[in-house]
């Protein structure tokens, strides 16, 4: 009698799944994934937005350097270094005068800066059609010894404000161009205030990530 219960028994078929059971199963699943794939789209989002802010930093940074570079050589060299028995002067193309003119914009100065002979450098801010900004940076050089018109090259993009450049005196006074004179210029600010062509993916479409640096060097002028 026993044998024929456990035969009984091993003979009976095995329960399955149930379609509930499925169906829950299915949905945890579907939940667990879409979580996981949301997760993972913000850390991509993130990581996106973290490269444009940390490249739009360095491209500016990139570009302040090279001014600052720019203008530490701004007089140099000057005619102070030269025997005055040689007859050279300040309109002489190995002698750079420093500040040819000067601009919340825009300046013009002559140095040597690489030892290849001296320079007039043109640095300015270029406004688009509506002369509203973003604008462009723009930076050309010259031989003085050729002189001319240089060819601009476009040094930085999306600038957010035309005034990028201050100038004090000797004593520490802001100049004012009106009753100032240029050789009255020791020391020159720039200010940038960049705005990324891009959109911050972690706020919105409209949010654009800024960055602002500023600095002062002095120069020989």
């Amino acid at each position: 009698m026993r044998a024929n219960d456990k035969k009984r028994h091993k003979a009976r078929p095995q329960r399955g799944f149930s379609i509930l059971e499925l169906i829950v199963t299915i949905g945890i699943l579907t939940t667990v994934i879409a979580v996981v794939t949301d997760g993972i789209m913000q850390i991509e989002k993130k990581s996106a937005s973290d490269v444009n802010k940390v490249g739009l930093a360095q491209e500016s940074r990139q570009f302040m350097d090279q001014i600052l570079r720019d203008l530490r050589q701004c007089g140099y060299p000057s005619l102070a270094m030269f025997d005055p028995a040689s007859g050279v002067t300040s309109s002489s193309s190995n002698v750079a005068i420093g500040l040819i003119s000067f601009s919340s914009s825009a300046i013009q100065f002559e140095a040597d800066m690489d030892g290849s002979g001296v320079n007039e450098v043109y640095i300015q801010v270029v406004a688009p059609a509506s002369g509203i900004c973003p604008c462009t940076v723009q930076r050309g050089t010259v031989l003085k010894s050729v002189g001319g018109t240089p060819a601009y090259y476009t040094e930085l993009d999306n600038v957010m404000a035309q005034t990028i450049f201050t100038a004090y005196k000797y004593d520490g006074s802001a100049y004012d161009a009106s009753s100032d004179s240029l050789s009255s210029i020791k020391n020159i600010g720039v200010m940038l205030y960049v705005q990324s062509p891009l959109p911050d993916s972690n706020q919105s479409s409209t949010t654009y990530p800024t960055t602002t640096m500023v600095s002062e060097v002095r120069i020989n002028n």
